[in-house]
């Protein structure tokens, strides 16, 4: 029962912060989706507080589940095929572009954060 509750409370604090980011997105002028606003908030906050393990694992069951989430948009495109055939190069062109952009920025990140946590350390 004790894990149960971890997930829910979890869950919770989850939404509470994408919650928190929609809440943001609506009120300030800028055109960022609020879950990725949300997102930063929870990431701020973590740096700040140590993050309990209960909210660790929770985040780690979520992860594992990842590739649930984008079915729906890959079911999507089989019913767009015609759609999908006149626009194929500026698809692909974006779909190596982000890859690239990704890859790229999260050794940036990485490198960045190794870098501060030596010097901390």
């Amino acid at each position: 029962m004790n894990k149960v509750t971890d997930s829910l409370k979890g869950l919770a604090v989850l939404v509470l912060f994408q919650l928190l980011g929609e809440c943001l997105a609506y009120v300030l002028p800028i055109a960022v989706p609020g879950p990725v606003l949300g997102m930063v908030l929870l990431f701020f906050t973590l740096r700040q507080l140590s993050p309990p393990d209960w909210l660790v694992n929770t985040a780690g069951k979520l992860i594992g589940m990842l590739s649930l989430f984008f079915i729906p948009a890959g079911v999507g495109i089989f019913f767009l095929p015609e759609a999908i055939q006149q626009q194929w190069p500026a698809i692909l062109a974006a779909i190596i572009g982000g890859t690239l952009l990704s890859i790229a920025l999260t050794g940036l990140t990485l490198k960045a954060l190794t870098r501060t946590s030596l010097n901390d350390g």
